[in-house]
């Protein structure tokens, strides 16, 4: 089975960005089209990220936009630039679904990661043991071939954080629940929390805990990540994860809204010091 992409969320950042930098230059399709020497269709089908766009093509676009600087237009270009190395996880896409695929893909491609995680450990800071109990969800049967695959998968992930190449940085708050549901028993959930306490010191990681003395907040129960693309992307994507599928909000309206319940939740969550004590605190506290 051969992967066949729905539009990725590069190429929709490549076709809102040129959108936006023709349109702040009071500029139509058919401007941009005779440009490229093609029909306006193509420029609305690369806006919509229907269609990838060529180098030279794009070369072109951000002369006719006024992109002159050249660390500008390297980073456009590598935004623009498909990777001829395998991605990693493509031994794996048979057994997973198609939006989980673009979720790997956006880790990759991303500089900054803000997110909530209510009654959950992160994705991205789970052990294997702790992953593992929850991909089982309490079930006693061996995990089958998707789920290994997800556990593979979401282990290979957290590397975003450590690689030595420009890592991931991450800024997750995680409810107190996430901290004292047992995944795994207390052992597992011990390793766990220690392990959180070893990413929070890292210069790329801000960890704070939301506990439950703080009452009602702005959002409500609902896990969300804002990834960030870098320069010369200024667009932002909203991930909202379910058991079953990741939906992925892109306008200024969705992103602007969850970037303000973040910033509510980081205002009233426990600074970084305090939140690593209350971890301790949780661990010291299991059983056993």
């Amino acid at each position: 089975m051969t992967y066949e992409p729905k539009p990725t969320v590069r190429r929709r950042v490549i076709g809102t960005n040129l959108r936006r930098l023709r349109e702040e230059k009071e500029l139509f399709l058919e401007h941009a089209a005779e440009v490229l020497s093609c029909n306006p269709s193509k420029i609305s089908r690369i806006e919509s990220a229907q269609s990838g766009i060529r180098q030279i093509d794009l070369k072109a676009l951000l002369d006719l936009y006024g992109v002159t600087d050249p660390k500008a237009r390297e980073g456009w270009l590598m935004l623009a630039r498909e990777s001829r190395e395998q991605r990693w996880w493509r031994v794996l896409e048979d057994r997973l679904p198609r939006d989980f695929l673009d979720l790997i893909g956006l880790e990759e491609d991303t500089s900054y990661c803000r997110g909530f995680e209510p009654g959950v450990v992160a994705g991205l800071f789970q052990t294997l043991k702790y992953a593992e109990a929850v991909i089982r969800g309490g079930s006693p049967v061996p995990l089958n071939d998707s789920e290994q695959a997800r556990l593979a998968v979401r282990m290979e992930r957290q590397k975003a954080i450590t690689r030595s190449e420009n890592p991931i940085t991450v800024w997750m708050i995680l409810g107190e629940a996430a901290l004292r549901q047992q995944y795994g028993g207390p052992e597992v959930l011990r390793g766990q929390l220690h392990h959180l306490i070893e990413l929070a010191a890292l210069p790329n990681v801000t960890l704070q805990v939301l506990p439950f003395s703080v009452g009602a907040y702005r959002g409500g129960p609902i896990p969300f990540q804002i990834y960030s693309f870098p320069e010369p992307s200024d667009m932002q994507v909203v991930l909202l994860e379910s058991h079953l599928s990741h939906t992925y909000l892109e306008s200024p309206h969705d992103t602007g809204y969850y970037a303000d319940v973040f910033n509510h939740l980081r205002a009233a969550a426990l600074g970084e010091l305090e939140s690593r004590a209350f971890i301790k605190d949780v661990a010291r506290d299991l059983p056993g």
